[in-house]
């Protein structure tokens, strides 16, 4: 089963939330959450109280919905906690507004409800009359305060600006900094900032805060190794430590939903009156699974589950095409991607990760999880550009794409760069300089099964072809640890969003390699570089450099430049592999709740779109359009 995320340029923080709840990650969202097994809730929270359609009355039957990564086995409501509870974020606590995907400059407005720009100055208006779950009114001063401690986490929002400052009671104006593009900073604060209560978080506000956020990441624009040195960086951090530990006993959102009780297995939440959209919002509620695929396929069958985005592998997608009220969007998705450990020995030879990219059947792989049929939901990608299929469409040309080496399987030229990396091959092994077996481990989540599946296809051929090699199927958690440690060899990880230098940064910018910021800070991650020689752009802090430009570098023919730039980087040096490109399978049933979200003849639409790209903030959205109500 496939761990669910929404890449985009926000922090490493937000993807791997997001991968639990679906930045940035963004942003979309970025690495795989662990999907907790245990018995995902089944059966309604009530019995229908209206007349289904979308001029429905509220009714008290619950969705059952059964998301294929939900919560860990501990959690936190404490949101900047590492343990933060992700399904929170939409359902519970409103972002600002949700992007239209693909688009990099439309939103749909939530808690906000007007922007605007106007020379440096960014201004964000809170909507009137929003409430807290409590009955207190959502201010400019929850904004500020959250934007604040956003800034001890890192996120990235504050790359975009120097400073902040409320206006009125609904108002905040950002300052943006020096040649900042308005799109980028949409999407870093409109597109990923939830807004937190000051009446639980504002005691970490201090004075002391509010003067060393902006002087430090001020600083960190100019000269990043400078401000790491900064007395403002080490209070920074301590205030972090700080914030994250503390314990929060009550989740006050801001959204259509309030957390009535959680388990391991199910969280309740319960429709909130006091919502600004409510009267759009039809069902009493959600019974919020936290399951695994064993446990999701059978009440999706028995339509015990209303609605899921759990991978439908070709059998269980045969079986469901054959289910009474079975129904299937397909939205674009995001690129499944093997990861080597560029600082390894001997994966740091580009020699070696050329050999392998050689070996490793991508065509096998994705067909072995995906197989050919329709809806089946995996196709696997002919030329490692690292950024996606529409991606590529928008930003590079034909002609770069059809000059870039595709890396077909060929064993004579494996087995030439490998010796010319060093390597002898006896007895049917490939043996390193040293003359010790050349092995090789795929370190996957467990629950992400077809990525398991994938893996094995590939360590079979790389068996078959002399270099012993298997997989570790481990925890989610353990899996995502080992790589950002850089305790791994050929890792699992997911490439996705509408901005190219956003996906080349989520995979070498310093969220994912030789990272600077968050729990990860100090670490090496994949490893490429430091330093790198990219076309284009000469010798280069690779992470740097990625970080700089995803902020920087606005939708336009500078834009489609560098990512040509990348994509002759990535299809040389090998450092990942995207090796199939998911088409998101959402399975629902009309057995319950009707007037879904239409699709086209291809399976989606722009709303659809919305959900692959971030499921919580979809799914939000299209009840607050009078979508999903319960049948009568």
């Amino acid at each position: 089963m496939r761990s669910a995320i929404s890449p985009n340029r926000s922090s490493a923080r937000k993807l791997r939330r997001a991968a639990v709840a679906l930045i940035g990650v963004g942003a979309l969202s970025v690495s795989a959450a662990a999907c907790t097994a245990g018995n995902a809730g089944g059966g309604s929270g009530g019995t229908s109280g209206g007349n289904g359609g979308s001029g429905a009355t509220t009714s008290t039957k619950y969705l059952n919905y059964s998301p294929c990564c939900s919560w860990n086995a501990t959690w936190s409501y404490n949101p900047y906690n590492v343990n933060g509870l992700g399904i929170a974020n939409d359902f519970i606590v409103q972002r600002l507004a949700v992007q239209k995907y693909p688009s990099l400059t439309d939103y749909e407005p939530q808690l906000a409800d007007k922007w605007s720009v106007n020379g440096s100055t960014m201004s964000v208006h809170i909507r009137e009359g929003v409430k807290w779950q409590d009955n207190t009114p959502v201010t400019s001063k929850d904004l500020y305060d959250t934007v604040l401690l956003d800034g001890l986490r890192g996120d990235g929002l504050w790359s975009d600006i120097t400073g902040l400052k409320i206006v009125d009671d609904q108002t905040v104006d950002f300052t943006l900094r020096e040649g900042q593009p308005a799109a980028l900073a949409y999407n870093d604060i409109l597109g990923n900032v939830f807004v937190y209560p000051s009446s639980v978080y504002g005691k970490f506000v201090t004075k002391q805060v509010e003067e060393d956020v902006p002087a430090y990441f001020t600083e960190n624009q100019k000269d990043p190794t400078k401000a790491g040195k900064m007395d403002a960086f080490k209070r920074i951090s301590t205030a972090f430590q700080k914030l994250a530990s503390y314990k929060v006993d009550t989740l006050i959102g801001n959204g259509p939903f309030k957390l009535d009780n959680i388990t391991t297995s199910q969280a309740k939440l319960s429709k909130w009156d006091g919502f600004y959209a409510a009267d759009k919002i039809k069902m009493g509620g959600i019974n919020f699974g936290n399951g695994s695929n064993q446990t999701i396929y059978p009440q999706l069958f028995s339509q015990q589950a209303d609605f899921s985005n759990v991978y439908l592998p070709p059998p269980i997608l045969q079986r469901w095409d054959k289910t009474p009220n079975a129904k299937l969007a397909l939205p674009s998705a995001f690129g499944f991607v093997l990861q080597f450990n560029n600082a390894k020995a001997p994966l740091n030879d580009v020699r070696v990760r050329q050999a392998l990219a050689y070996v490793i059947p991508r065509q096998t792989m994705s067909e072995a999880a995906y197989g050919t049929a329709q809806g089946a939901g995996g196709t696997w990608k002919e030329v490692n550009t690292g950024i996606s299929p529409t991606l590529e469409g928008l930003y590079l040309t034909q002609d770069q794409i059809n000059s870039l080496n595709k890396y077909p399987v060929d064993a004579d030229k494996a087995t030439q760069l490998l010796q010319q990396a060093g390597l002898k091959k006896s007895g049917g092994q490939w043996l390193l300089p040293n003359g010790k077996p050349f092995t090789l481990t795929f370190t996957a989540n467990s629950d992400t099964s077809d990525i398991v599946t994938s893996f094995t296809s590939a360590a079979k051929a790389l068996t078959n072809f002399g270099i012993k090699s298997d997989v570790n199927a481990t925890t989610g958690a353990q899996q995502d640890a080992d790589q950002h440690n850089g305790d791994f060899e050929i890792g699992m990880n997911f490439v996705g969003g509408n901005n190219p230098l956003g996906m080349y940064q989520s995979m070498m910018g310093s969220q994912n390699n030789y990272q600077t910021l968050g729990n990860y800070a100090g670490k090496r991650g994949i490893g490429v570089g430091p330093t790198a020689n990219v076309p284009g752009l000469g010798n280069v802090n690779v992470s740097s450099t990625l970080d700089a430009q995803a902020r920087n570098v606005a939708p336009d023919q500078k834009m489609k430049d560098l990512t040509w730039d990348w994509a002759q980087f990535v299809n040389q040096q090998v450092p990942y592999i995207w090796y199939a490109t998911k088409i998101y399978q959402f399975s629902y049933s009309e057995k319950s709740f009707t007037n879904w979200p239409p699709t086209t003849n291809n399976g989606s639409s722009p709303l659809w779109d919305i959900v692959g790209a971030n499921t919580s903030a979809g799914v939000v959205l299209a009840m607050e359009q009078g979508y999903i109500v319960p049948k009568s």
